[in-house]
């Protein structure tokens, strides 16, 4: 046999095995999105008094906060209070952004972070004139 000859006998058996091999296909990557976490934070906040909560966040995200209820006794109320949100330090909770507002169902405060501990911060600045039950409606990744 020729050199020549050999050379394409070998090309055309290269050829034939290559054929019988069924390519792969590529897979694309899954992306999966986890709800929402919503936590209720609830407790009486006295005149002048000031409260906050702690939490922890695995995924950076949108943090957003309400103040969803404030009752004296069963009956509600719509006094202006301070809430904000920030980073646990030492016995309180440093905000990084705050807004006066009153009851609602709309977030009233909207903050990105990264993945950590961070803090709800509620505060009576003008007087309650008594202690208050309240609820704030916290939703974060």
């Amino acid at each position: 046999m020729s050199a020549i000859r050999k050379i394409a006998v070998a090309m055309a058996a290269a050829t034939m095995c290559a054929c019988g091999d069924k390519a792969e296909t590529p897979t694309s990557a899954t992306t999966t999105t986890a709800a929402p976490t919503t936590i209720l934070f609830s407790g009486t906040l006295q005149p002048l008094g000031t409260r906050f909560y702690s939490y922890t966040m695995t995924s950076a995200g949108t943090v957003s906060a309400m103040l969803a209820s404030l009752e004296r006794g069963s009956t509600p109320m719509n006094n202006a209070l301070e809430l904000g949100l920030g980073i646990p330090a030492g016995t309180g909770c440093a905000t990084s952004v705050a807004s006066n507002t009153s009851t609602s169902l709309i977030p009233q405060l909207r903050q990105d972070f990264g993945a950590g501990t961070f803090c709800v911060r509620i505060s009576d600045k003008d007087g309650l004139p008594v202690p208050m039950i309240f609820t704030i409606r916290l939703v974060h990744p």
